[in-house]
């Protein structure tokens, strides 16, 4: 029963580490096509 119970545990912490990674990335995704379309839009309008 011990093991069961270390192994969700283990899981339950695996799991939001996985989550808070992806959410950074796309957080990063977005900041970086945002500055892109800056950009752009700057070197458009010249």
């Amino acid at each position: 029963m011990e093991f069961s119970t270390s192994q969700q545990r283990q899981t339950k912490v695996r799991v939001p580490k996985a989550k808070t990674f992806k959410e950074k990335r796309a957080k990063l995704y977005i900041i970086r096509r945002c500055i892109a379309m800056l950009l752009c839009w700057k070197e458009n309008e010249d």
